[in-house]
């Protein structure tokens, strides 16, 4: 941002985090590492200005922004021909156990120029699927009648992997809030720590102590800062060895307030100068 200069180890930081996340991620764990309230604009601004990159591909920083893997994205293109955008989204999340809206599917494949072929309008000699069926379309054994729920909904507690990130994922009796459904799938340690200690500030996360993501086990969870976390990473803590571990959470901590207590003297320092 004009006429703010960022410090040799804030360009260090912004250099190792956006090698491992996205400018949404970096955003809040930079402003937490250095007590500062940027924006996701001026982050950017800044990685642009000093010619920082994150040394992925373009394709893979779309997957990463928009949670789409690479699978996912084959089967919407094989898939969305001759149907419509809610066709292809119900056989969307059947199929991979997500709970994308139609809106999300059709802001993706236009995005990414994937089309259906269906122009939507009747073709010269064609005929509505229905023509001659007065009266015929009554409901059928296999119709659903009012209050009848369907054999393949997953009940409440139901758990399955996150291909993206890898994570367990539960359902639980929360409402959606982009779909507005009365359940939706969450993190299972997130869910699993709030169900035990309370609701998880802003500003801190749920992380795993012996590092692995499908332990969801009370004692398993731990809640630390963004800051923490990104030293962890820096530190490989999940493969770490365990007797190692307790170890690496202590530096991670000591770091992160480290840092923390340096750049609040520091902007003392500006505010008893000015």
């Amino acid at each position: 941002m004009k006429g703010q200069r960022y410090t040799e180890e804030q360009l260090d930081f912004l250099r190792s985090g956006y090698a491992t996340m996205s400018i949404q991620g970096l955003t809040p764990a930079f402003n937490a590492q250095f007590c500062q309230t940027k924006t996701k604009g001026q982050i950017k601004a800044a990685l642009n200005n000093h010619r920082i990159t994150c040394g992925r591909k373009h394709v893979e920083r779309i997957f990463t922004a928009h949670l789409y893997t690479s699978e996912q994205v084959n089967f919407l293109k094989e898939n969305y021909k001759g149907r419509s955008v809610v066709e292809l989204t119900v056989l969307f999340n059947s199929h991979f156990g997500t709970d994308k809206t139609p809106r999300q599917i059709k802001t993706f494949v236009h995005n990414r120029g994937i089309v259906s072929g269906r122009t939507g309008r009747f073709e010269k000699g064609s005929q509505p699927w229905n023509t001659g069926t007065k009266g015929a379309t009554r409901a059928n054994v296999t119709s659903f009648k009012k209050g009848e729920v369907p054999k393949n909904l997953k009940p409440l507690g139901t758990e399955r992997i996150c291909q993206k990130e890898g994570f367990v994922l539960i359902k639980v009796p929360e409402r959606n809030p982009y779909t507005g459904a009365p359940t939706r799938y969450k993190h299972k340690h997130v869910y699993v720590w709030e169900q035990n200690y309370g609701s998880v500030p802003e500003g801190k996360v749920v992380a795993f102590r012996d590092g692995d993501k499908l332990n969801c086990e009370p004692e398993n969870l731990m809640l630390i800062t963004r800051a923490e976390l990104l030293h962890l990473n820096q530190a490989n803590y999940k493969t770490a060895p365990a007797e190692l571990k307790p170890s690496l959470l202590a530096l991670a901590k000591l770091k992160a307030k480290t840092f923390s207590c340096f750049h609040k003297q520091k902007e003392q320092g500006r505010g008893k100068d000015a």
